[in-house]
């Protein structure tokens, strides 16, 4: 439940890194990239809360996501459908003051990205020409609403193109005396996308994820 080592693989036409620093001795973010057949499975998430409580619930969330995303690449269903099982699992478990946020998908290897994302801060696609894309909330925040509804998102990654999962710890982290912010995100990105680099620059007292996934 303390940090996660820092990752990096390559799977046939995708280079992936993540890293996790957390900011007491446990952590409440989660990642997790798995490749299935033809695609890669990815997701990154953030727990309400710090310190050991929401490290608990990440834990119990690391655990199902992983089963869950599993059981969906096996069906080959929709990322929005294991959004909602995660829902489904968090909700009796949660106290009232505890909520996530995530983002889960996958990357197919001819490019395409489907994603949903569950009130979390929007995943960023750095163009290769420079230019960088979100994707907004696709969905409200898991283990909250009674009954909420999910849809994921369709777009497309041409080799050399990036995409940026990362937690609010990140663009809610201090630069040169102001909190970065998502535009402050953009510049780090545009000059660089290895997750290394962008969590030098930041001063924080909040877990920090980053997970880059690469065409390449």
């Amino acid at each position: 439940m303390s940090s996660m080592p820092a990752v990096r693989s390559v799977t046939p036409g995708v280079s992936v890194e993540a890293i996790s620093r957390p900011a007491r001795t446990f952590t409440g973010d989660f990642y997790f990239a798995q490749r299935h057949e033809d695609r890669l499975w990815i997701a990154l998430g953030d727990v309400a809360g710090k310190g050991l409580p929401a490290a608990i619930v990440m834990a119990m969330i690391q655990e199902e996501l992983e089963h869950r995303i599993a059981s969906c690449a096996s069906a080959e269903c929709d990322p929005s459908r294991t959004a909602q099982r995660l829902h489904e699992f968090l909700t009796p478990l949660l106290p009232s003051n505890r909520f996530a946020t995530a983002v889960i998908g996958w990357l197919r290897d001819d490019g395409t990205l489907t994603l949903v994302n569950a009130g979390h801060p929007p995943p960023m696609i750095v163009r290769r020409d420079g230019t960088i894309d979100e994707i907004a909330s696709t969905g409200p925040i898991l283990g909250v609403l009674p009954n909420p509804r999910w849809c994921s998102r369709t777009l497309h990654l041409d080799r050399g193109d990036t995409l940026v999962l990362y937690s609010d710890g990140v663009t809610e982290a201090i630069v040169n005396g102001e909190e970065l912010g998502i535009c402050g995100l953009r510049t780090l990105l545009a000059q660089s996308t290895t997750p290394g680099s962008v969590l030098q620059s930041l001063a924080t007292n909040d877990d920090v994820t980053l997970v880059v996934a690469q065409r390449t």
